[in-house]
């Protein structure tokens, strides 16, 4: 088991960057990960990143968003917290065709489609995902 944790101030040109990092710790980490599903994690981790800093810490520069990646055999496990006062989770839909059309919460929806598990704890301000990758029984 391997651990990448990274905390960063509320600044979307900081998401990019930290993206980057994470996708290149998990390479070197699962080397039978391909391209495929590098491209989904860079999608799920930007989504999310984004998400926290826009909308959790509302671009708040003095906030700090925090990443933890675990990884096991070819098992990603993420958390991902801001500062942020948190929403109603229960209120997602992920499959309601209201929801997609929304302005809001497209995006988890994606994530959701893109991962083994993904679930929030209170107050709404950490969210995990969990997805399998590379050659894995």
């Amino acid at each position: 088991m391997t651990i990448f944790e990274v905390a960063f101030s509320s600044n979307i040109k900081e998401v990019k960057k930290i993206v980057r990092c994470a996708q290149n710790y998990i390479s070197e980490m699962i080397p039978s990960i391909d391209a495929e599903e590098l491209l989904d994690l860079r999608l799920i981790l930007s989504e999310l990143l984004f998400n926290a800093v826009i909308h959790g810490n509302k671009n708040n520069s003095e906030k700090m968003v925090r990443l933890k990646i675990k990884i096991t055999g070819n098992t990603i496990n993420a958390v991902i917290s801001d500062q942020g006062n948190g929403f109603d989770f229960s209120r997602l839909s992920y499959t309601n065709s209201e929801a997609s059309a929304e302005e809001h919460g497209r995006g988890i929806s994606l994530v959701n489609a893109l991962v083994d598990s993904l679930s929030f704890a209170k107050p709404g301000n950490i969210i995990m995902f969990c997805k399998k990758v590379g050659s894995y029984v």
